[in-house]
């Protein structure tokens, strides 16, 4: 009975959809640690990428509050382009080759972007929902959206298998593209916020 809100609840429907398109930043960050092994140093790398997610959240969450306070849209938009531009960049540094592909810092450094970047959608979306309910609507569309999007990320487990198939870095442009599909969408979505 829930589910059947989509079909009647146009502002939930658009988000749903919306959230269902940002799956590909969140799907992205274990394929650059892939990038990483197949690329560069192991050890090093590792320990450089883990530095950066811990410098990401740190750095990030004050950044994307104040903007979120403003506008949860602006951040989805801006945080999402900015991880299929970074998915677009890593593509094109894998394929130019050279020896900046075997560094374990550019590894770090994508990595702390692409976290960044995460951080933003999270909180984007997570604003936005809560600005778009009402106390009425909200456990509804909490449990409805996480419903819908627990079984589109298993079905976004499939984008593992194309990285068997093609380079991980083809899969990062794919999902970028994504990543960027998501922002036109979101933009086209109203301004919920305050």
């Amino acid at each position: 009975r829930s589910l059947a809100i989509l079909k009647t609840d146009q502002a939930l429907r658009c988000f749903v959809i919306a959230r269902a398109l940002l799956l590909s930043v969140a799907l992205a960050p274990p394929f650059y640690v892939l990038l990483a092994q197949q690329r560069s140093t192991g050890v090093t790398g590792l320990g450089l990428m883990i530095i950066a997610s811990g410098l990401a959240a740190s750095l990030s969450a004050p950044f994307w509050g104040r903007m979120g306070d403003r506008s949860s849209r602006r951040v989805m938009i801006i945080a999402s382009a900015a991880a299929g531009l970074t998915g677009m960049l890593t593509f094109l540094i894998d394929i130019a080759g050279g020896t900046i592909i075997n560094s374990p810092w550019i590894y770090a450094l994508l990595f702390l972007l692409i976290a960044v970047f995460h951080g933003g959608v999270r909180l984007g979306r997570k604003v936005y929902l809560v600005d778009m309910a009402n106390q009425e609507t909200r456990s509804t569309y909490v449990a409805v959206s996480n419903t819908v999007i627990g079984a589109a990320m298993l079905a976004g487990g499939a984008v593992g298998m194309l990285a068997d198939h093609f380079r991980t870095s083809a899969v990062l442009a794919l999902l970028g593209l994504t990543s960027m599909l998501a922002a036109l969408y979101i933009s086209r979505m109203p301004d919920v916020s305050g």
